[in-house]
């Protein structure tokens, strides 16, 4: 088994994500029907993470068999598409999804990728010769980046110094560090003599639950901020349109 810190960087996340469901539903923006929605898709991630976990580590996700299935281009979306079907399915996940993204404090949206900068840890063991260089470099190091750029941008929301829209561009920009690499380079990423060190356990829970569960945060913000300007732009339009 490898040395990594996803086990830590698992448990940080769905912790503050349970933390920050919880503190909805004591306040009341959350029904007790949506939080147990919200819980209950943290639990089936958490299942899947699990089963991922433990099949890796039996070997089935490094035999050539898997491999040949080309798991780079489609393991990372198993998770997004899951989560898309189960929002368009139940109202009440899609609600709760909602007022997650809408009343929770946005510096804790912003903090939550805090815990990229840990990708600092690809990089050691891609330098040591342990993991997939070009992939350490194009998709580890952009995520590091963005960690880093999440202290500051924490502090700043925080104090209230960014605009709507300067966040909105930065969460953007947190789905894009990750999905460019991976949809543009993978087939560079696959002639890697280390390739199959992606699939080893614990690696493969970053592309199986924790790469797509980040990206999925990120455009969860974007798009709640992307619609209240839409409302806004069209609120204004209205407006304008009775004055005339």
């Amino acid at each position: 088994m490898q040395l990594t810190t996803l086990p830590v960087l698992i448990l940080l996340i769905f912790g503050l994500l349970w933390y920050l469901i919880r503190r909805l539903y004591r306040m009341g923006s959350l029904s007790s029907v949506e939080r147990n929605w919200l819980n209950v898709l943290l639990l089936i991630l958490l299942t899947w993470g699990s089963f991922v976990g433990y099949q890796s580590s039996k070997g089935m996700f490094t035999a050539q068999q898997f491999l040949s299935l080309l798991p780079g281009y489609w393991m990372p979306y198993v998770v997004t598409i899951f989560v898309f079907l189960a929002t368009m399915l139940v109202p009440s996940l899609r609600n709760g999804l909602k007022i997650f993204a809408t009343e929770t404090p946005r510096y804790w949206l912003t903090g939550i990728h805090i815990v990229r900068m840990l990708a600092v840890g690809t990089l050691i063991k891609a330098s040591m010769g342990l993991f997939p260089e070009k992939f350490a470099w194009f998709v580890g190091g952009p995520d590091l980046l963005f960690g880093l750029s999440a202290v500051v941008v924490t502090f700043q929301v925080w104090r209230g110094r960014l605009s709507e829209r300067q966040i909105m561009l930065w969460h953007l920009s947190g789905a894009l560090v990750i999905l460019l690499p991976i949809i543009g380079f993978m087939h560079l990423f696959m002639q890697e003599k280390l390739y199959p060190a992606l699939f080893q356990f614990p690696m493969v829970l970053a592309p199986a639950l924790v790469v797509p569960l980040l990206v999925m945060l990120n455009l969860l913000s974007y798009l709640q901020l992307l619609e209240k300007r839409v409302r806004s732009t069209d609120m204004a339009q209205l407006g304008n349109s009775r004055g005339l």
